[in-house]
């Protein structure tokens, strides 16, 4: 996974490139292949925050801790929800009302915060403190936009692997 952090920018936009593009195949007359498909492609583009969430923690500096724990049950927690609705409305999607809707309250802040842990963490290296949200807003909106915001994010990555692999040899 270590190889995920080195990749160019160019090679992570082809893979959330070619996860869009599974999600949106369609076989006709066989609804099950075309389900699996769509989470196939969703789960593949939606892992590049995730990985970038977790593996990126080994890059913070001492002082700095970040909700890891929470930004793994909530990805769990959001990434279970979306494949569990997909699979039970067959990929159309549904309304929640009353009751049903106050999870779904949870899972939307489960969203926002597995997007934003990456955004936060990659600031908080790069400034080597605890970041607030006026500073990872704009790296925010680059993981929300991910197929052009991997033109922005990635370099800076590969940036924090070479110092972080500069400073132990």
């Amino acid at each position: 996974m270590e190889n995920f952090l080195k990749a160019k920018h160019w090679q992570i936009f082809i893979l959330l490139i070619l996860g869009l593009f599974i999600s949106n195949f369609k076989i006709e007359n066989d609804p099950l292949l075309t389900q699996v498909l769509k989470i196939i492609g969703m789960t593949t583009y939606f892992a590049y925050p995730l990985i970038i969430g977790h593996l990126l923690q080994d890059y913070l500096p001492r002082k700095v801790e970040l909700r890891h724990t929470l930004f793994i049950i909530n990805s769990f927690i959001w990434l279970t929800t979306y494949i569990v609705i997909m699979i039970i409305s067959d990929g159309q999607g549904m309304t929640f009302t009353g009751l049903a809707a106050i999870p779904m309250f949870y899972t939307f802040y489960a969203f926002l915060n597995f997007l934003a842990f990456p955004a936060k963490t990659i600031k908080s290296i790069e400034l080597k403190k605890n970041t607030g949200i006026g500073d990872y807003i704009g790296d925010f909106f680059l993981i929300v936009f991910l197929p052009i915001g991997i033109w922005f994010l990635q370099p800076r990555i590969n940036k924090i692997v070479e110092a972080q692999k500069g400073e132990t040899d």
